[in-house]
């Protein structure tokens, strides 16, 4: 009777470790690729590389995603937040609520936050965000970060930053140049009254706000801040053309996401809802 228990024993052990091992794996995963055009690579913590050549792959913590030239990716992740790579650049996936932008450009989109904010980290600052649309970018365009809606805090890695902003002319000073444009010393008027008014000012700051519809710059520790130009909006474009219909979708489940969580707000804690990001990442299954 005891050695016919015992094949009955050896197989409840094999899977108690199934089921636990597969619990564990599956903490491990911090998203899944969407979508994968070109040359996409993971590189796994102990520095194995693998090509991707279909979606839905899983990425774990301390995964690398890289995409070589005309390579493009979508990840989604089980926090809340979607990443869209372009072409020649790398992101590396850290513990919960940590991102690393490693290199190249890259289009991040989160939910709004309840709890602690995300991160994103880059070479040059950390980006503290609680619901936003922004890109980041490392190649050789220069170093800096456009803010398409939301806000973002923007932490200095080092010492403080030298920030510069430019004022912009007020509405009755445009009014008035384009009621004067036809008159032949309007261009006179408006160059003396750049060189006068358009007063750039520096702050020094080891952490700040940044608004939506501008981009910051980096070079080294100084921060040129500027409104958006058609560069800066074309980008998006082009990144909402890449991620389709995934994008939309994304929206429409963190919206319905935001309103569960703002109907709960009265009757729970911040850091308590916070802890349902496997409830939204539940709504694209």
């Amino acid at each position: 009777m005891l050695s016919s228990s015992l094949p009955s024993r050896k197989l409840f052990i094999v899977l108690l470790f199934i089921v636990f091992g597969s619990v564990q794996a599956e903490d491990e995963f911090r998203g899944r690729i969407l979508k994968v055009n070109g040359d996409v690579h993971i590189i796994n913590e102990k520095g194995e590389m693998r090509k991707l050549e279909e979606s839905r792959f899983l990425v774990r913590e301390l995964d690398t995603v890289v995409t070589s030239e005309n390579g493009t990716a979508v990840i989604r992740f089980n926090d809340g937040s979607m990443s869209v790579m372009s072409e020649k650049s790398s992101l590396r996936v850290e513990k919960t609520n940590w991102l690393s932008h490693i290199g190249g450009r890259i289009y991040f989109t989160f939910r709004k936050v309840f709890g602690e904010p995300k991160r994103v980290r880059t070479p040059f600052a950390t980006i503290g965000v609680r619901g936003t649309t922004f890109v980041i970018f490392d190649d050789e365009a220069g170093q800096g970060v456009s803010l398409q809606e939301g806000v973002v805090e923007v932490e200095s890695p080092a010492e403080a930053f030298e920030i510069h902003r430019t004022r912009e002319m007020d509405e009755f000073e445009r009014f008035r140049m384009e009621a004067k444009r036809e008159r032949q010393q309007m261009l006179d008027e408006f160059e003396d009254y750049k060189k006068k008014t358009i007063d750039e000012f520096v702050v020094y700051r080891k952490q700040f706000t940044l608004d939506p519809g501008h981009t910051i710059r980096f070079d080294g520790n100084r921060v040129d801040e500027s409104l958006f130009d058609d560069d800066d909006r074309q980008q998006f474009e082009d990144f909402e053309i890449i991620a389709g219909e995934m994008l939309k979708e994304f929206r429409e489940k963190a919206a319905q996401h935001r309103q569960e969580q703002e109907g709960g707000a009265e009757t729970q804690d911040a850091t308590e809802s916070d802890s349902d990001d496997e409830d939204f990442d539940a709504l694209f299954d």
